[in-house]
């Protein structure tokens, strides 16, 4: 166990392993975006020396007005030059943040939908959807042209800049940057509290989600028991913890980026305090001193640069940390690694050639194989306790018991969708690995408690499949004569969590859509408490002619499907 979590450790990776990793892709794009950053900002140097040579070759009164054309051109053109720059700056950003929040996306997505799926999430899904909705644009903003990109490109500017005025004036120079040097002190110094009211911030806003997702969810219920105004009550009292972690930290943070007006105001005060005397004395100029103004926007800029880097990597790090709670290895490598392709055997020779030869009932390879299946609660009670099941082709076994008898957990256990403590499941006589939920043409499922989108009818069924594959499930899950009475067919749209069909037809639905993705084994759960006994008989009757080749496993406690059954387990006893 030791060796096991020194090797976790070695392997996980922190936040700046983050960034890494998810810049190394598209680190060319990376390159340019902050190549095009620098070049823009170092663009708005010279119209500052242009404007001070400018100044400086005004000739005096006596000897008229004459302008002088060169730098007032070099001014305006690199002004418009500024312009192109700052366009191009923000398409290429656009392009590199898009793609970096689009992968985070994509591998989030991918991890969540190989977690178990019948163990509950981490937290609540309202607060999922806020996690995946708006932490993973908090890892691109951070690495974007307001975060690093504009950190980087400020730091550059300000060193061309700090050089030109070391040139005009050494000590002017070291008293106009002490103001910038204050508050970046400032910024470090206020970072671990705006890391605090960031994480307060996103969690407040996590659970608004997630409270308003259930209580939606249980709309039927807050409207029978008359509890509206409890629940309007508690939304007011989450959001005004939202707003009072929001007001904090838009305060911290707006202190830190207007900072920029306050290192200008001190430091142009500054340095016309210092260089009158000098002015006077001819050793400090007009244009200098214009120079002096005008660069201290770029120390202005660098100072909210690094206020608004500091608020984004705090929010960074706070959005690292919600990621991982999230993750089903809780890991943040699994965020910039290919997520790997389900494990599935592969077909032997022996699998193709029963495939294409087709078998019946009676015949004498085993399609399932269970051996010693166990499966323990996380609390560690044992739930399923060594059970063993060896089903061929177009045999039908029946699933019974009482309830709380584990027959669902069974199921899902046999399925991989809960992980096996342990024990052994076969398909064809290919072991298949455990903790890993199958999918066609392993095993298919008809849940208990359909789950349908709000979608049309043939899309619920199909989820992909080709559109051909829609006839042949709905005549034998039965729905076909339904459809046949909806206005606009298989195309009507069912409404969210399908609202609009009976509870016989959603289960009916997700038989269909179990036979639109063929199976070696199908398995349905429960079909008892939607069906009449005529159409629970007639559907496994059309389920056992059209997939002859599949075992079929149905959990049901009614007399009539006991009666069709090849195999009995009875898991009362």
């Amino acid at each position: 166990m030791k060796q096991f979590r020194k090797e976790r450790r070695v392997k996980e990776i922190g936040r700046l392993g983050l960034l890494r990793g998810l810049t190394a892709p598209h680190l060319p794009l990376f390159i340019a975006d902050m190549s095009v950053g620098i070049v823009f900002f170092l663009c708005a140097v010279i119209p500052g020396l242009a404007l001070r040579e400018f100044l400086n070759e005004l000739p005096d009164q006596t000897t008229g007005w004459v302008i002088p054309l060169a730098p007032l051109l070099a001014y305006l053109g690199f002004k418009a030059a500024e312009a192109v720059g700052a366009a191009s700056w923000m398409a290429v950003d656009t392009v590199f943040r898009f793609r970096i929040y689009n992968d985070v996306r994509i591998r989030l997505t991918e991890r969540l939908l190989r977690r178990p799926g019948a163990l509950p999430p981490p937290v609540a899904t309202g607060d999922i959807l806020s996690r995946y909705r708006e932490d993973t644009v908090e890892v691109a903003e951070v690495l974007g042209k307001r975060g690093l990109q504009l950190v980087t490109s400020s730091v550059v500017t300000s060193t061309v800049t700090l050089a030109f005025l070391f040139s005009i004036s050494l000590h002017i120079t070291v008293l106009a940057v002490l103001p910038t040097l204050g508050i970046a002190v400032l910024a470090f110094g206020v970072s671990r509290r705006i890391k605090e009211l960031q994480h307060r911030t996103r969690q407040t806003a996590g659970d608004v989600s997630a409270f308003l997702r259930d209580a939606f969810d249980g709309i039927e219920t807050v409207k029978v028991n008359g509890s509206s105004h409890h629940f309007v009550e508690r939304v007011r009292a989450i959001n005004d913890r939202r707003r009072q972690a929001a007001v904090l930290n838009g305060f911290f943070s707006g202190v830190l980026t207007s900072s920029q007006a306050v290192v200008v105001l001190i430091g142009t005060a500054l340095v016309m305090w210092i260089s009158a005397d000098e002015i006077d004395r001819g050793a400090f100029y007009v244009g200098d001193f214009a120079y002096f103004v005008y660069a201290l926007g770029s120390f202005g800029t660098l100072v909210n640069a690094i206020g608004q880097f500091v608020s984004k990597y705090q929010r960074f790090s706070v959005t690292g940390e919600r990621l991982r709670e999230i993750l089903p290895s809780k890991m943040l490598r699994d965020l910039v690694e290919q997520t790997p392709k389900p494990i599935a055997p592969a077909p032997t020779t022996e699998m193709l050639a029963i495939g294409s030869q087709g078998v019946g009932p009676g015949t004498e390879k085993a399609v399932l194989e269970v051996r010693d299946l166990c499966y323990r609660h996380p609390n560690g009670m044992p739930v399923v306790q060594d059970f063993n099941l060896t089903a061929r082709a177009g045999e039908l076994v029946v699933i019974t018991g009482r309830a709380g008898a584990g027959k669902t957990t069974l199921l899902r256990a046999i399925q991989g969708t809960l992980p096996r403590s342990s024990g052994s499941v076969s398909v064809r006589g290919q072991t298949l690995p455990a903790g890993v939920a199958m999918a066609p043409p392993f095993m298919s499922l008809t849940p208990q408690t359909p789950h349908v989108f709000s979608d049309s009818l043939a899309a619920n069924v199909l989820l992909g499949r080709p559109s051909s594959d829609l006839g042949h499930a709905l005549v034998v899950s039965t729905l076909d004569l339904d459809v046949a009475r909806m206005p606009g067919g298989a195309d009507v749209e069912i409404g969210p969590r399908g609202h609009r069909l009976s509870g016989g037809q959603l289960h009916r639905l997700a038989a269909a859509r179990m036979l639109a993705h063929p199976a070696d084994v199908l398995i349905i759960d429960d079909l008892s408490a939607s069906l009449d006994v005529h159409t629970e008989h007639r559907l496994l009757r059309n389920l056992r002619c059209a997939a002859r080749e599949s075992v079929l496993i149905v959990v049901s406690n009614r007399p009539t499907v006991i009666a069709l059954a090849d195999q009995i387990h009875d898991l009362s006893s």
